[in-house]
């Protein structure tokens, strides 16, 4: 059962995915391929760019149950393996670090600094993201977006959807389940968080969900324009 529009206001803690939520990772991602690709190609490389975030999904969906573990350098290398093999030629070792590299760059929406500063007046905001912590970090400082924690999917020991994330962090912040509220634009993730007695709220961003039919999903509240500003004026911050 979800939460109420009333017990979402009364709610302690917002926990928001990063990569696609807060930030748009498309951009930096696609301009790296681009510069790295041969002047002849005529791959659309924004297009790839999202079937490699879709094989990063697939990916650490297979890494939920615990029994294999992975960095998270690890895990992009794997997954742009799965997509170069639609490709003609290959990058070089070099030119593969740099793409990696690339899902560093992530540029904030125009929306989250401001919306997240008045969320932080009532809740407690935090980060539970399946990148590391050194990329949060320094994303958050380069975009000056100010966070109360940040919980990464190497500190925690596991990506999401793995149960241990949302676990932990409802854990470590002392805090019932239904205190804690996931934010994100991914349906899976919300409703993995769901099954923990986490609220849920969805935020639209154009990059995310492609394909995903989101009238098989349920959230607590869903928020299609504005973003974070959008966020915390329906929440009255």
């Amino acid at each position: 059962m979800g939460l109420s529009e009333e017990q979402l206001k009364q709610a302690k803690a917002l926990v928001f995915d990063y990569m696609g939520t807060v930030t748009d990772w498309l951009t930096p991602v696609a301009t790296a391929l681009i510069a790295n690709a041969p002047k002849s190609s005529t791959v659309d490389w924004v297009e790839f760019a999202h079937r490699w975030r879709k094989e990063f999904f697939a990916y650490t969906e297979t890494l939920a149950d615990g029994t294999e573990v992975a960095s998270l350098h690890d895990v992009y290398d794997r997954s742009l393996s799965r997509c170069q093999s639609s490709l003609d030629f290959e990058w070089s070792s070099e030119q593969r670090e740099k793409l990696i590299r690339s899902w560093s760059g992530l540029v904030s929406w125009v929306d989250s600094r401001e919306g997240l500063q008045r969320l932080r007046q009532k809740y407690l905001v935090v980060i539970l993201s399946n990148g590391s912590t050194r990329v949060l970090i320094d994303a958050s400082k380069r975009n000056k977006l100010e966070w109360d924690m940040t919980f990464a999917s190497d500190m925690i020991g596991a990506y999401k959807p793995s149960k241990k994330t949302y676990q932990e962090v409802i854990r470590l912040l002392q805090l019932k389940p239904s205190e804690c509220v996931m934010v994100a634009a991914h349906a899976y993730d919300l409703q993995a968080a769901a099954t923990h007695g986490m609220g849920t709220i969805y935020v639209a961003r154009e990059t995310e969900d492609r394909g995903v039919n989101l009238a098989n999903y349920s959230f607590d509240l869903t928020i299609q324009e504005n973003g974070l500003i959008g966020l915390a004026s329906a929440l009255s911050c």
